[in-house]
């Protein structure tokens, strides 16, 4: 057997080792740089978003003048309308009366000398201002002082044709000129 010899070489690979860390802590340091640009953006994104939700709290908080106008005008007009339609009461001889009031609404036209009236009856103010249905919509002719109603009976009108001198027919002729519609 022959004596064979090994041999070797030994190489140092040192700076190739060097390098090669080196390199990795560029790497984690470039890893790191990006985190932090992305934290602050983070932070830098949340901070403008508190700033814009303390400034829509404080434009929800703050009063809105012209709001605040408005609301006051309908408390106001709403309690106008509770005291309107307050029953009037009255002691008479110890004992009280009550008043109940009804609103109206005149409607008036003119033609050939007469004229010809819509009265709109409602149960309370309160009705007419918050546009509610009349309770009784009724209508006449009248000519100086004299008054010719068209939803009464012929009967209890008649005399007041024959003072007008005109004759049931010319009567119902200005009926075009009533309103029974008043919504």
């Amino acid at each position: 057997m022959s004596k064979e010899t090994i041999t070797y070489t030994e190489n140092n690979f040192d700076p190739l080792n060097k390098a090669i860390d080196q390199s990795i802590k560029e790497q984690r340091s470039r890893t790191i740089w990006r985190y932090a640009k992305v934290t602050a953006l983070i932070l830098v994104s949340i901070g403008i978003l508190a700033v814009l939700l303390a400034w829509a709290y404080n434009i929800y908080k703050k009063p809105n003048p012209e709001l605040v106008r408005k609301i006051e005008e309908v408390d106001k007009r709403f309690d106008q309308s509770q005291r309107i339609d307050n029953d009037e009461q009255k002691i008479v001889e110890g004992e009280i009366i009550k008043y109940n009031s009804t609103t109206q609404r005149f409607l008036t036209s003119y033609a050939d000398g007469m004229s010809i009236t819509t009265r709109v009856t409602y149960n309370k103010t309160k009705d007419l201002l918050e546009g509610n249905s009349p309770k009784k919509v009724t209508c006449y002719l009248q000519k100086g002082v004299i008054n010719f109603e068209f939803d009464e009976p012929l009967s209890s009108q008649q005399e007041a044709l024959n003072m007008m001198k005109i004759s049931l027919k010319e009567a119902n002729s200005y009926k075009k000129y009533c309103k029974y519609n008043t919504r």
